[in-house]
């Protein structure tokens, strides 16, 4: 009798050592995938967790003008500077009034200045971050302001459109202050400044107006250039 085993029976252990070994494999690679105790899965994530930094960026704030809240993240202010604002202390009011709204500004928010008389005068053509240098150069130099010459508001409004356009701040606001119904060399313009500022408003930025006098008839168009522009009135009179 030989006492060589039969090929039959070898085969049987073959086949149950390479079933222990694939199952042993299995149970080893499971637990490899297993995550350790404590440690969360990348999935378990909070959606849009990166994104803190730029929702707070966009945020809008609040300002103070004339004692009216304008929520935005870019201002751009159309100021007049004609002769009639050296009047009952206008132009001191007007100048505390910038002062204490771009002072308040975050550095987040982008902002301009543009004032008028029988001419435009520019602080920046392009909208400036509210950095304490960019506040401080911007609040210099409405104090050199002197008021003098005509209420020629169309190609001021235009140029603080111009400017505010390049902003892309997604609440942009636009704040017009003036005492007088525009008018040019002894010429209303009231209509024309109307229709012009209103085209030249094609990306619709609400336009603000403040008028400090109480005429009638520097109201209506205060008024009127508000509602086709979006934005809100106010009357400031002493």
């Amino acid at each position: 009798m030989s006492s060589m085993m039969s090929p039959g029976p070898l085969r049987g252990w073959a086949i149950c050592f390479m079933t222990l070994f694939l199952l042993g494999s299995m149970g080893l690679t499971a637990h490899s995938l297993e995550q350790p105790e404590g440690r969360p899965r990348p999935l378990d994530l909070p959606s849009g967790g990166g994104g803190s930094a730029d929702d707070e960026e966009d945020a809008p704030e609040t300002i103070l003008f004339y004692g009216n809240g304008y929520e935005g993240d870019a201002f751009f202010w159309c100021l007049d500077k004609s002769g009639s604002m050296d009047w009952g202390g206008a132009m001191e009011d007007l100048k505390q009034e910038v002062t204490a709204s771009v002072n308040s500004l975050s550095p987040e928010a982008e902002f301009s200045l543009v004032s008028f008389s029988s001419n435009t005068v520019t602080w920046s053509p392009q909208p400036k971050r509210a950095t304490s240098a960019n506040k401080a150069a911007a609040i210099a130099w409405v104090n050199t302001l002197v008021p003098d010459g005509w209420t020629c508001l169309s190609p001021a409004a235009i140029t603080t459109l111009q400017i505010c356009n390049q902003s892309s701040k997604p609440s942009r606001q636009m704040i017009i202050l003036s005492d007088g119904v525009p008018t040019c060399d002894s010429v209303d313009t009231s209509n024309t400044a109307l229709s012009e500022i209103t085209s030249a408003n094609w990306q619709q930025v609400p336009i603000h107006t403040i008028y400090i006098n109480d005429d009638s008839e520097g109201i209506s168009f205060m008024q009127l250039l508000a509602a086709q522009n979006f934005g809100t009135f106010y009357v400031f009179a002493n």
